[in-house]
């Protein structure tokens, strides 16, 4: 199994909003076998004040989860004010849910049903050493959030 990417001695920090409460627990224990430090959340939480406590280095957000909820999540991730804008993945189903995660900017959209969930904390890793390494910048919305 992959395990949270190398840097300093503390694991990265990876901030699930998913409405299911059991996806939610199933993705925290995922990433913390893989050695994450992971934390659910539901879009209708502080998400500002949950990213200036937690200051997650990677986010997945379940675009099954109602638009409107979506976009608050993406914009204030997006604005980053306080906290540095962490890799976003999202969780998709529906080709619909792509194109919309695409707009918000998700830096890598997951395909549910298709990719193997395993591999998530390995694809959160590569996407994190591609921000440190310069090769991954923010993506910018194509949407008003």
């Amino acid at each position: 199994m992959a395990s949270a990417p190398a840097g300093d001695s503390n694991p990265a920090v990876v901030l699930i909003f998913e409405n299911d409460p059991r996806q939610a627990i199933a993705y925290q224990e995922l990433f913390a076998g893989a050695g994450y430090q992971a934390q659910a959340a539901l879009p209708d939480q502080d998400v500002e004040q949950l990213c200036l406590r937690l200051q997650p280095q990677a986010v997945l957000v379940d675009m099954a989860i109602w638009e409107a909820d979506a976009a608050y999540v993406f914009g204030v991730l997006s604005g980053a004010l306080g906290f540095e804008r962490p890799v976003i993945i999202a969780l998709s189903t529906l080709p619909h849910q792509v194109r919309r995660a695409k707009k918000f900017g998700a830096d890598s959209v997951w395909i549910r049903g298709v990719d193997d969930a395993a591999a998530l904390p390995r694809l959160a890793g590569d996407l994190l050493q591609q921000r440190r390494e310069g090769k991954l910048k923010p993506r910018i919305a194509s949407t008003p959030l």
